[in-house]
């Protein structure tokens, strides 16, 4: 049998000619992504209910009670209805920004870990650092958003509600740098901690759960040894509490004076360190996960 004659066909294969971009742009990528993901955008309604769920809650009651202040404080006497402190709203945004921390941040990197493409990531000029770097960058640029909103809401009030605006901004400038540094603290942390443990797991729910018992259960843990125990040790054990700590720490920023077994300054310093040492502890352990 014999064949028919060959032929060639022009496929139209070409070289690319477009713009050849550098690393900051594979970074910028990277993040950019990170930031939809953690905010569900280009996904369905179910996946958009949960992170705008919980960052409604840092935010809208702090509208409200501007709101509220706004119609009913003139009609009342101001003794009767206080807005909340910045280092007191701060601890109540607490629990849903850590919620959202727990829950949201594990798609930045279980997705990843499970479809195996993190390799993929490696065979273009970026190192794991790069991408564990751009990843921290968009979850922390959401918190710090999130942190910084009823805060700043808060302020605005406060300067539009003084007698003198001028002068209120004068003496109260500081108020700014102190929330922006606070916000910062609580971002930072619950970014890195939340990262971390994510890394550890291939399932999105295993990596919320984790993440949840390692707020309560050390907060547990915080609590009995502040309640039951004394002395050094007991107040070293009682900063395993995490969000006792930052609250702490966050009032400590704003000067507020707290009877607390550990000054707030400690607590700051500790939430440092930790951090640090957590951050170098993902980074570790993203150069594994992208070498494997």
């Amino acid at each position: 049998m014999s064949s028919g004659p060959a032929e060639v066909f022009d496929l139209g294969y070409r070289g690319y000619d477009g713009e050849r971009t550098g690393r900051w742009a594979r970074r910028n990528a990277i993040w950019r992504d990170g930031i939809r993901i953690s905010l569900g955008l280009g996904r369905g309604v179910g996946a958009k209910v949960a992170p705008w769920l919980l960052l409604a809650l840092a935010l809208v009651p702090m509208v409200v009670l501007v709101v509220v202040a706004a119609f009913v404080g003139p009609a009342t006497n101001p003794d009767d209805f206080e807005l909340p402190s910045y280092g007191d709203y701060y601890g109540y945004a607490m629990v849903p920004l850590a919620l959202f921390a727990a829950v949201v941040a594990p798609l930045l990197v279980c997705p990843d870990r499970s479809d195996r493409v993190l390799s993929l990531y490696a065979a273009r000029p970026i190192t794991a650092l790069d991408y564990v770097g751009a990843r921290w960058a968009s979850f922390a640029t959401v918190l710090l958003a999130a942190s910084w909103a009823p805060e700043a809401v808060l302020f605005t009030w406060n300067v539009l509600d003084a007698k003198s605006p001028g002068s209120f901004l004068r003496d109260n400038w500081d108020v700014v740098p102190r929330f922006l540094a606070a916000g910062a603290l609580i971002a930072v942390v619950l970014t890195t901690l939340a990262l971390l443990v994510a890394s550890f797991a291939t399932r999105r729910a295993y990596a919320s759960v984790a993440m949840l018992a390692v707020i309560f259960i050390g907060s547990a843990i915080g609590g009995i040894a502040e309640e039951n125990f004394s002395g050094g040790a007991a107040d070293a054990v009682s900063l395993v509490g995490l969000p006792q700590a930052m609250t702490d720490a966050v009032h400590w920023i704003f000067g507020d004076e707290l009877d607390r077994p550990v000054s707030g300054g400690v607590s700051a310093l500790w939430l440092v360190g930790l951090t640090i040492v957590l951050a170098a502890w993902l980074v570790r352990r993203t150069n594994r996960l992208v070498r494997g």
